[in-house]
């Protein structure tokens, strides 16, 4: 996964399930497949569900928002760790990518 990575930064990520519940995290990978996430608490959301993702990679700069599929999400003692899957368009994987190389500089949503 390495190979894949994009970036070395680490964005600070807000993932919204269907019934709007927000939960709050840090990037710890952020590939062209898909992110992994530190979460502060245990999210509403689960595996298998489609997410609306707002990702930045400092407070006051742009944000980027997709949608991701929950692939994984374990509960650990002191955090919560989850994969996203981007589910996305072509066109909207380039942009994604052109954010992220841009270290989140561009586009904002």
């Amino acid at each position: 996964m390495a190979g894949n990575a994009v970036t070395s930064g680490r964005p600070m990520v807000w993932i919204e399930d269907d019934a709007s519940h927000i939960s709050r995290g840090q990037a710890d990978s952020l590939t062209r497949e898909g992110l992994r996430v530190n979460l502060s608490e245990p999210p509403a959301f689960h595996r298998g569900d489609e997410v609306a993702v707002r990702l930045a990679f400092e407070r006051g700069a742009p944000t980027f928002a997709t949608t991701a599929r929950v692939a994984w999400i374990r509960e650990g003692a002191l955090l919560t760790e989850c994969s996203l899957m981007w589910s996305v368009s072509p066109a909207e994987r380039k942009a994604l990518e052109a954010w992220m190389m841009g270290g989140g500089s561009g586009r904002s949503a």
